[in-house]
C-alpha cells in the first residue's frame, strides 16, 4: 500500500463520500484509485477504516436526528420507527 492514499485528503475525501453512501468500488472510481487499493487501505490501515465508518455513522446519525425530529413532531410512521431504534439500542446495551 502506498503512503500517498494514506494522507489527510484521502481521509477527508474517504469520509465525505462514505457518508454520501457510495460503495467502496463507487468510492474507488471517484478517488480514482483501483478498488483493490482502497480495499488494501481499509484492511490493512485502521485509520482509512475509521475514516470510512465515520462517514457511514455520521450521515446515519444525521437522518436518525430527523426521525426523531419528526417524530416529536407527531409523525406517526416516524415515531413508529423512532420506537423500533430506541428499543434496539435497549437490547443492545444489555
Amino acid at each position: 500500500m502506498n503512503d500517498d492514499l494514506l494522507n489527510d485528503k484521502f481521509l477527508e475525501d474517504l469520509e465525505t463520500y462514505a457518508s454520501l453512501m457510495f460503495t467502496k468500488s463507487e468510492i474507488a472510481i471517484i478517488l480514482e484509485v483501483p478498488e483493490q487499493r482502497l480495499m488494501e487501505a481499509l484492511n490493512d490501515h485502521p485509520p482509512s477504516l475509521v475514516a470510512f465508518q465515520r462517514g457511514r455513522l455520521k450521515r446515519e446519525a444525521e437522518v436518525r436526528k430527523g426521525i426523531f425530529d419528526l417524530a416529536q413532531n407527531g409523525s406517526s410512521p416516524a415515531q413508529t420507527f423512532a420506537m423500533k431504534l430506541i428499543e434496539n439500542a435497549k437490547a443492545d446495551d444489555l
